[in-house]
């Protein structure tokens, strides 16, 4: 039931006022759940700017984006469309997915903010808690989105690495079937370098040092072989025969209290590219897992719902397009702001010893 209040419906718009409760929810997430409307008609509405905040005296309005937010009383203006039921909501008779390429661009464009582009590839910026790759169980992921602004054989985008769902940064992306070759074989012969930002529950030992451990992936978890965590888990016996080399160049940048708690943040080169490599070599090597890592930090598991783990710089080689290195550094995510300024750290910048 609507806890907002229809104020008014006339022949081309109808009005709704915010309720108390509703205070800070974005415009975007405030209609979705006080108006029965399909999501992809709203974004194509927010796209164009036909939604409205309308001002009680003056009656002036105010266009509205989807990031704005809602504040008690505030009286919002929609276009009477929204009343159109969803199976016909685009007035053409056709019933229209999630997905509707023309209308979710934009709106993907929103999710993957690009920090690079060029002929070759674009480098998207990576939100914590999306997938790069679809499954059984992910709605949305990075390849299904890319596929809805460009899935054709020779000029669509291609994943060509990925990056953990928690983990945020830089996400190159290939814009042809030629450049993810090119680009595929620079990561796989470690051409590619891979510079991460963590902040880690605790301080290391070592302010600085190489962990070389092999890892076994036992398909649930990523295991230093040997430990005890791979016997636990039935892999012990052919450990060294699935065990695959892992090098992790680390360098402690900062240290502080959070919440109470030591942290450390850590710089991370990653000279091979296995699976939870960072996050099995801080948690089972180092004895710091990466806050917020609700997988590998055992005991020492944080309240924490994002986790501080991100790709902030990537070297490609020039061979992949022109003669000159491409350098690309990725901004740090919003929520590593307070967590930064506890520590005397500029969101702004990479953080130094």
């Amino acid at each position: 039931m609507l806890a907002s209040k229809i104020l008014s419906i006339g022949t081309n718009v109808r009005t709704i006022r915010v309720p108390a409760h509703a205070s800070g929810l974005r415009v975007d997430r405030f209609i979705l759940e006080h108006a029965s409307i399909p999501q992809g008609l709203l974004f194509k509405l927010l796209r164009k700017r036909s939604i409205a905040q309308i001002d009680d005296i003056t009656g002036k309005s105010k266009r509205l984006q989807g990031f704005d937010k809602v504040q008690p009383g505030m009286v919002i203006r929609l276009p009477n469309t929204l009343v159109t039921a969803a199976a016909d909501a685009f007035g053409d008779g056709k019933k229209h997915t999630d997905y509707d390429k023309s209308i979710h661009a934009d709106f993907i464009r929103q999710q993957l903010p690009v920090i690079h582009e060029n002929d070759a590839m674009a480098v998207f910026q990576k939100p914590p808690g999306l997938s790069c790759q679809g499954g059984s169980n992910v709605k949305y992921s990075v390849d299904k989105m890319l596929a809805e602004i460009d899935g054709s054989l020779e000029t669509g985008y291609r994943l060509v690495h990925r990056l953990d769902r928690g983990t945020t940064g830089a996400l190159v992306v290939a814009k042809s079937r030629l450049a993810a070759a090119a680009l595929t074989k620079a990561f796989r012969d470690r051409s590619v370098d891979k510079r991460y930002i963590a902040v880690l529950s605790g301080i290391p030992v070592n302010k600085q040092g190489i962990v070389d451990r092999p890892l076994v992936n036992t398909g649930t978890m990523t295991i230093i072989e040997g430990s005890e965590g791979a016997a636990n888990n039935g892999v012990a016996a052919a450990s060294a025969a699935v065990a695959k080399e892992a090098i992790t160049r680390y360098k402690v940048m900062r240290t502080g209290k959070w919440r109470g708690e030591n942290v450390s943040i850590v710089e991370l080169d990653l000279l091979t590219g296995r699976k939870h490599q960072i996050r099995a070599h801080c948690a089972q090597v180092l004895g710091c897992p990466v806050l917020g890592d609700q997988k590998y930090a055992g005991a020492q598991r944080s309240t924490d719902q994002n986790m501080y783990l991100h790709l902030f710089k990537l070297t490609v080689p020039g061979e992949v397009r022109d003669p000159s290195t491409l350098s690309i550094t990725a901004p740090f995510p919003e929520f590593w702001k307070p967590i930064f300024s506890a520590l005397g750290v500029s969101l702004s910048s990479k953080p130094r010893s």
